[in-house]
């Protein structure tokens, strides 16, 4: 389905573009053109114990990025886009060098005063990220994509019902991460109520039912699972300069083999953005949440974490950012084999950045930044750690 609607997209972009004159005020097209280069000391996330095996583990490498946003709102409906290709070329190990892409098209329609929703699809295709391929030094391509749909319908003018669906692939590339590939469909449905004062609070139930297409049928991985989660969700103008999000849930998981590699309990993710001046914002996020496991002696993963992002606006032309994050990552869902010295991982990743953005005219910034990370596994093969530098200079037409 995604294949087919965003060539259409293109044209239909094309068409607009070429007719700038019936174009209404407040219409937004426009093309960027952006470079990244990036420098990591320890691309392929290897432990130390490894570094000899592999001299050229520091690179150097290019991004370029060009594309086209686009924000239309013909009468009360709201249509926006974004189509965009990009170059990755490494410096050293060029057999990594690819081309991405990430097309989004979404339809945020409006029916009456009572009726709203949302229509729209994604694809993107990114290279793996070599901490997830543990040792792995392939050059492996990912393609998401995404469909969905949803309908909300406003009974009173504190309360809301909706209903959505949606549905998600990932495709791997090479032969090695093809057992990763799965499919996903979801169905949802919400209860909402709005504060006067512009808070909401949703109770929502969601089905998700999953399969992985190229997993052989055998005792020890599974094919298919399905998902149920209860949710609140929650929105709060908490002052003039804090506003939080929350999503608290109870999350059922069953497999299709043995119950041992069923998942139930709570989940949920909170965060919040905190402005105590009109040049200062910090946010904050802490969670705990259920997801897909990239090892195949796991069922799942049960990821919690934190994350803390500051950003300044020095001047009106220079932003420094800050950000920390945190992240455990259980491997949990016993498969039942049973080979010596084999376990189920357990690992922290910690990871910082530093950058400073720089926008010397209008239509161009330029940005400058360090980051660094580290991960603490139970299998010390899986430990790693890095720093990396990068400088990107963007220009939106």
């Amino acid at each position: 389905m995604v294949s087919n609607l965003l060539p259409y997209a293109s044209i239909v972009l094309g068409a607009l573009l070429a007719l700038p004159a019936q174009a209404k005020e407040g219409d937004t097209f426009r093309p960027f053109v952006s470079y990244t280069r990036n420098y990591d000391s320890n691309l392929f996330r290897l432990a130390e114990s490894e570094y000899a095996l592999v001299p050229q583990r520091s690179d150097q490498y290019g991004v370029l990025s060009a594309g086209l946003n686009m924000d239309w709102q013909p009468g009360r409906q709201r249509i926006i886009a974004s189509a965009s290709k990009n170059q990755v070329r490494f410096a050293r190990n060029t057999q990594l060098d690819y081309d991405g892409s990430d097309y989004q098209l979404k339809w945020n329609w409006r029916l009456g005063n009572h009726w709203s929703g949302q229509v729209g699809a994604t694809e993107s295709v990114t290279q793996s990220s070599f901490s997830d391929l543990v040792g792995l030094r392939i050059n492996n391509q990912i393609t998401r994509d995404n469909r969905f749909a949803s309908a909300d319908w406003q009974f009173h003018p504190r309360w809301n019902v909706g209903l959505g669906a949606a549905a998600a692939t990932l495709t791997n590339s090479t032969v090695q991460q093809a057992p990763l590939d799965y499919e996903d469909q979801s169905v949802s449905a919400t209860l909402g109520y709005a504060t006067p004062k512009g808070s909401k609070l949703r109770g929502q139930m969601l089905r998700v039912e999953g399969e992985y297409p190229h997993r052989l049928p055998n005792t020890f991985v599974d094919r298919t699972y399905t998902q149920t989660e209860y949710n609140l969700l929650g929105d709060w103008n908490v002052t003039g300069k804090v506003v939080a999000h929350a999503k608290a849930g109870y999350v059922k998981r069953e497999n299709d083999t043995l119950a041992q590699r069923d998942f139930s309990g709570l989940a949920g993710r909170l965060s919040a953005d905190y402005f105590p001046t009109g040049k200062t914002a910090l946010n904050w996020a802490l969670y705990r949440e259920i997801a897909n496991s990239d090892d195949l002696n796991a069922t799942y993963q049960l990821n919690t974490g934190t994350s803390l992002g500051a950003a300044w606006r020095a001047t009106e032309k220079i932003t420094l950012r800050a950000g920390a994050t945190f992240e455990n990552r259980s491997f949990q869902g016993d498969t039942g084999l049973v080979v010596p010295g084999l376990q189920q991982r357990d690992e922290d990743t910690l990871g910082g950045s530093l950058s400073m953005r720089y926008a010397p005219v209008r239509m161009a910034i330029i940005d400058v930044g360090l980051l660094a990370g580290r991960r603490d596994s139970n299998m010390t093969a899986n430990d790693y750690n890095f720093h990396g530098a990068f400088v990107s200079v963007r220009a939106d037409f």
